[in-house]
């Protein structure tokens, strides 16, 4: 199972993709988790010491460009997957792996399409490998992943919605390239509602776009606690509406 979260910046996608992996690891699930977004922090949300070193961010060096003949070329992952877990992947509580992908270091150094096409090729070389039975993928808060074809390989996208406009447009943007792109399975993941009165005006929308909603996860005030301290959610209290809401979606994933 592959699967990408993506969403517009805001919308609490990284808290949602982290507290999943976690919930879905505590089920003696091995998960993999990807940190796609330049700007990365989902290993506190996942409960990694945010003190701890972490270990070396994936960069084009694990990739490399194959002629197919005929002037056609393509990218491909250079080195076994189990090698890459080893000496990329930094271990995070409740049977879960991250992999970060690697960012600017310094500003104005050029475009992200490198770091792109690395999850692109990492997801691919995932799908074949008998490592990682779950993938989850927080993608980058743009459009910009869609475009390069960056969650091609998954096997379904959730895209995280707020209970506003620009939220829902958004959204609607992203469930449209990701068909584009031949991804069949696509679902809302209705975040931080506060009442019936968002609850309904989400649906309204999502049926509007023939877009079906996977979960509707309730405004949490432990989620912003939990931020201040600089620790997960599931940390900050195991019995919180956000945590509860995902137990019962990643249930639903195995149907």
């Amino acid at each position: 199972m592959k699967i990408a979260i993506a969403g517009k910046g805001g919308v609490g996608k990284t808290t949602i993709s982290g507290t999943l992996c976690r919930v879905l690891g505590r089920s003696n699930n091995e998960v993999l988790a990807i940190d796609g977004d330049p700007n990365p922090n989902l290993s506190v949300v996942l409960g990694i010491d945010k003190n701890a070193s972490p270990p070396p961010s994936l960069s084009t060096d694990i990739i490399e460009r194959v002629e197919e003949g005929e002037g056609k070329w393509k990218f491909q992952v250079k080195m076994p997957f189990e090698e890459i877990l080893n000496k990329f992947g930094q271990k995070a509580p409740d049977n879960v792996t991250l992999l970060m992908v690697g960012k600017p270091e310094v500003a104005g150094t050029g475009c992200m399409c490198g770091s792109h096409t690395v999850v692109r090729e990492l997801v691919h070389s995932a799908l074949s490998s008998k490592e990682s039975q779950i993938t989850i993928l927080d993608t980058e808060a743009s459009l910009e992943h869609m475009k390069r074809g960056t969650s091609r390989y998954v096997d379904k996208i959730y895209t995280v919605v707020e209970p506003y406009f620009r939220s829902l447009e958004a959204a609607s943007r992203f469930a449209d390239m990701a068909r584009q792109l031949g991804i069949e399975k696509i679902e809302a993941i209705a975040n931080k509602v506060r009442n019936e009165e968002e609850k309904m005006a989400i649906t309204e929308y999502c049926k509007k776009i023939n877009l079906p909603i996977a979960v509707f996860v309730p405004f949490d005030e432990n989620v912003m606690e939990a931020d201040l301290k600089g620790i997960s959610v599931i940390d900050h209290n195991q019995n919180a509406p956000v945590v509860k809401a995902i137990e019962a979606f990643a249930e639903s994933l195995k149907n």
